[in-house]
């Protein structure tokens, strides 16, 4: 039987001994029994290294060393680490030994045992080995962690494009199968309500019928009893009154018949309308959870487009002419989002860039690029306005008073730019006057007296409200001017009329914010066609200006759409009380518009947006408003603005007062009843 065999004494010193990749010199010379040198110094190289040795290798050692190399010889060496270290010295003994012949040279391998070397630098040695050994793999495994990470981000980030893609576009394919089912439903409604209609007048010339039978069948009795002595003129009225009676059963029979048939189609009309109505209901539902993460969708991109040095956020994506570009007013509505949404460190960071500014004594220019750099070094009074109420909304939610510089400069400067009249000019290199400046400004006095408690800036804002009465509100009625001596409609200032002084308000200055509405309505909105997945889709929103008198046809402002949206809402909560049905015809209109709006969704078009669902800014591309500028270039641009003030027309919340309503359309999408809201507020 054949035996193990067992490993070799020399065997089990190689493996004491660590290869590493690095070779690196070692001087040695032999010594005699008493320590001296019997060699001069020659030379060698290590690559093998042991916690108490080394592998001496020594190619074409001189003639007769071999022999001097014997086990237990003792050698001196001097070991040269690289990379700077200094030299080791030790001395060693010859613990085994091996020659080998190669094809141009020899080969002699000598294993060492250290007997004496310094403990600190047998230590550095042997670490210095291990990590000559373990480098390599470590950073093998290194990288190949990083691609494995890198190729999963990749596939997470494709994932979420994928998923965010399909999310919009089964959405708006569940809006259409939504308006086909609700518009088959309106038809078959109609149908059903004039097939009973019908048969309702059917049973009416029955039952007349019925009647008039019974007449002539009592008077045909009366003449079929007569005596003997009845004269020839009855027996004449008898065979009219037979005629008569077979005449009106006929009719009856007819009748019936007829009537038969209609409740044969009446019952399958409502047997359809019921189905209908059940598909109508599902598609609703489905429709309403899908929109549910629509908006939880935009609120990610909002955040995905924050630069996480500035803070500022990308105020228009898709548009590379503004494509590092973050204006002001933009960022007053993205840092009242993150508030919203329960986000203040979000929009700490956007406040911190405005209050580093305010706090090196900077102006708050309109514009910035993402990097903090000015990109347009103009100064209007609206959106410092707004930068204002947006740190008001952050120091009413935090209570961080840090906050409130930004509103003392932001009130320092409108106070600058206020007249003897109480208006306040468009900037300080300008003269002229807007309106929606003004109702910003006014709007920004009052939450400013609210939350600081300064008495004194409620009185400002007095000064506004009445010289918007004197130059904005001139007819008492409508339409309002855009500014003082401009007559010019614009949307905006409309819907926020509404919404920075309110209903209550307006009637106060003789203003009828129904009068407000209907007017903007009559002559704002606008139905277009949109290009969606190969389908042409009329979508109704509100144009930038009177759009009957452009040239260029309807466009929809995504963004003051959602402003009517909002406006809608704010009156619906006004009348809540005061007028039932007003508030829910108010209400269903925002919704309307609300969900008009959704047609519009499109993906977010850069891989940094990972195709979230955003908001374009408008319904063309690169056409004129009629206000002075143009919408932004390119098919698909996702507008911050838009989005932004979507969100908020859904959370129901006013950014000009501070306030939240109390059934705000999110509420529809929460499943709440808003058909009975009035009846239960």
């Amino acid at each position: 039987m054949n035996q193990p065999r067992r490993n070799s004494p020399q065997a089990d010193d190689r493996r004491k001994y660590i290869r590493i990749s690095t070779v690196f010199p070692v001087e040695f010379t032999i010594l005699d029994e008493t320590g001296k040198k019997i060699t001069p110094w020659l030379q060698g190289f290590t690559s093998n290294i042991g916690k108490g040795g080394i592998c001496l290798e020594v190619n074409d050692l001189w003639w007769g060393f071999w022999d001097r190399l014997s086990l237990g010889a003792n050698l001196l060496l001097n070991i040269h680490l690289p990379l700077g270290k200094k030299t080791v010295t030790a001395g060693a003994r010859i613990v085994w030994r091996r020659r080998q012949r190669e094809e141009h040279f020899s080969r002699c391998l000598c294993g060492l045992e250290f007997f004496e070397i310094e403990k600190q630098c047998a230590r550095s040695l042997f670490r210095y080995a291990v990590w000559r050994k373990t480098v390599p793999m470590v950073a093998v495994l290194v990288i190949a962690a990083l691609f494995a990470i890198s190729g999963f981000l990749w596939f997470e980030q494709a994932r979420l494009v994928r998923e965010n893609k399909t999310l919009v576009a089964r959405y708006f394919q569940t809006i259409q199968e939504t308006n086909m089912l609700n518009s088959g439903l309106e038809s078959e409604q109609k149908l059903l309500a004039y097939f009973r209609g019908q048969q309702k007048t059917l049973e009416k010339q029955l039952q007349e019928l019925n009647e008039e039978l019974l007449i002539w069948q009592e008077k045909y009795a009366q003449v079929s009893s007569g005596a003997d002595e009845v004269s020839a003129a009855a027996d004449v009225s008898a065979a009219e009154l037979h005629n008569n009676i077979s005449r009106l059963q006929n009719d009856i029979r007819e009748l019936s018949r007829k009537n038969q048939i209609l409740q044969a189609q009446l019952a399958e009309k409502k047997e359809l309308t019921d189905i209908l109505a059940q598909g109508s209901r599902v598609k609703e539902k489905e429709k309403r959870e899908y929109a549910a993460r629509i908006t939880a969708g935009m609120y990610q991109w909002i955040s995905s487009r924050q630069d996480l040095h500035t803070g500022l956020v990308l105020s228009y994506e898709g548009d590379d002419d503004l494509k590092r570009v973050a204006f002001s007013y933009d960022q007053a509505l993205a840092a009242i989002v993150f508030c919203l949404y329960q986000r203040p460190d979000r929009a700490k960071k956007i406040l911190d860039f405005y209050l580093n500014a305010v706090e090196h004594d900077q102006d708050i220019y309109n514009a910035y690029y993402t990097s903090g750099g000015v990109f347009e070094y103009v100064v209007h009074a609206g959106p410092n306005a707004w930068i204002g109420l947006a740190a008001l909304h952050y120091v009413d939610m935090t209570k961080d008073r840090t906050y409130l510089k930004i509103a003392e400069k932001v009130s320092d400067f409108l106070l600058e730019m206020m007249d003897d009249e109480g208006g306040i000019k468009g900037g300080p290199k300008v003269q002229w006057y807007s309106t929606e400046h003004n109702l910003d400004s006014s709007a920004f006095f009052k939450l400013f007296s609210r939350v600081s408690a300064h008495p004194i800036c409620s009185t400002y804002a007095k000064k506004i409200d009445e010289w918007l009465d004197r130059y904005a509100y001139t007819q008492k009625a409508v339409p309002i001017n855009r500014g003082r001596g401009d007559a010019t409609i614009a949307t905006d200032t409309y819907t926020w009329s509404i919404t920075a002084l309110g209903p209550q308000v307006l009637l106060q200055y003789d203003m009828d914010p129904d009068q407000i509405v209907e007017f903007a309505i009559k002559n704002c909105e606008v139905n277009v066609d949109l290009r969606r997945h190969d389908l042409l889709v009329q979508v109704t929103g509100f144009d930038f200006a009177k759009a009957q008198h452009i040239p260029r046809g309807g466009v929809i402002s995504c963004e003051w759409t959602s402003q009517m949206v909002l406006a809608l809402e704010i009156l619906a909560d006004y009348y809540r009380t005061r007028d039932a049905e007003k508030s829910r015809y108010y209400f269903e209109k925002a919704l309307f518009y609300f969900e008009e709006l959704q047609k519009m969704v499109i993906n977010s078009p850069s891989p940094v947006g990972k195709a979230y669902p955003t908001l374009p800014y408008a319904s063309q591309s690169f056409i004129d408003t009629g206000h002075g500028w143009r919408t932004p270039k390119g098919d698909q641009v996702g507008s911050l603005a838009a989005t932004a003030y979507f969100l908020i027309s859904y959370q129901g919340f006013n950014p000009l007062t501070g306030e939240a309503l109390a059934v705000p359309i999110r509420s529809v999408y929460e499943e709440r009843d808003n058909r009975s809201y009035t009846e239960t507020h």
